[in-house]
């Protein structure tokens, strides 16, 4: 099975996972192809289909509507496949609220499952191929462990230095700091502030932090779940509007103990990342100012979360 190796010098974690050059390939992201190979007619995420994956660790109903089993080549060994919707061809940003918010209270089940083991989890979402998604069928991955190295273990550690220093939240005071600036505001819901982060890893980098201090994702309520579902929506739609659909992640931190403030990331690709990002850990943010992102972004979010679909809520 996988495992962890760390740089004996800085501690920088890498999975060993061979296995997972094994697993189907319809972007070309395991096997570098510069064009997509041809696609077989069966899609394993497909409805009808639930026979060629492992059983389902969640599902909202028997005629389901989103999906969760266990990956078959799993980079560690909780590993799971979060399968959007029944539809082949479209994602968060072509489906309705209700059936997003049905994707949230899949994830808000599986986080909840794992933390209730002791256990920590993040979820990601990589779409295409320079994103890291092999399966062209949206879906979403979680990955539990009973702690993260790398930049998961940094925030913690940071966030309690922080907090012993000041006494307060980072994303707490991140939130209000923003909030009076505005310049890198993408958009403020009643429960979340989605912003252009100052030191921007990459170009249109966002993250969404909820307004309400929770260190966990599973204890959102009821409220927060409609809002999430909407703004999740609304920032991906951005991306696929200022970009035409690129290939992009995002991604779930959460934490089960305080002083973390659980929050999403966003990057879209389109950029190559250099030798001084992959040798240096030094990012360039090349395409627009942190303050230029926010604007334009901001722009096609408004359209979205106030106008487009997104504004439609369910009990």
């Amino acid at each position: 099975m996988s495992q962890f190796i760390f740089d004996e010098l800085t501690g920088t974690p890498t999975i060993l996972a061979t296995q997972r050059a094994k697993r189907a390939d319809q972007t070309g992201a395991v096997s570098g192809a510069a064009k997509k190979p041809e696609i077989k007619n069966v899609c394993y995420f497909c409805k009808g289909n639930e026979g060629m994956t492992p059983q389902a660790t969640y599902q909202d109903a028997d005629d389901w509507n989103v999906r969760v089993f266990k990956n078959k080549f799993p980079i560690v060994d909780d590993h799971e496949i979060i399968v959007h919707s029944p539809e082949h061809d479209k994602d968060l940003t072509e489906l309705p609220q209700e059936q997003n918010v049905r994707y949230v209270r899949a994830i808000l089940n599986r986080v909840h499952d794992y933390t209730s083991r002791g256990y920590e989890v993040m979820v990601f979402n990589n779409r295409g191929g320079k994103a890291g998604a092999s399966i062209l069928h949206p879906h979403s991955q979680i990955i539990a462990l009973s702690g993260f190295p790398g930049i998961i273990e940094l925030e913690k550690h940071e966030a309690l230095r922080y907090y012993n220093e000041h006494h307060s939240c980072y994303w707490c005071d991140m939130i209000k700091a923003e909030s009076v600036i505005g310049e890198r505001v993408v958009y403020e819901s009643k429960h979340f502030l989605c912003v252009v982060p100052k030191a921007s890893r990459w170009s249109y980098e966002m993250i969404l932090v909820p307004k309400s201090h929770k260190p966990n994702f599973e204890f959102v309520d009821e409220m927060e779940i409609n809002d999430f579902a909407r703004i999740l929506k609304a920032s991906l739609y951005a991306y696929d509007e200022l970009f035409n659909r690129p290939d992009r992640n995002f991604w779930i931190h959460t934490q089960r103990y305080d002083p973390y403030h659980w929050h999403v990331g966003f990057i879209p690709h389109i950029k190559v990342v250099g030798g001084l990002e992959l040798g240096a850990g030094i990012w360039v943010s090349d395409k627009a100012s942190p303050e230029d992102a926010s604007k334009q972004l901001g722009e096609k979010v408004k359209i979205m979360y106030e106008d487009g679909d997104g504004v439609k809520s369910i009990a």
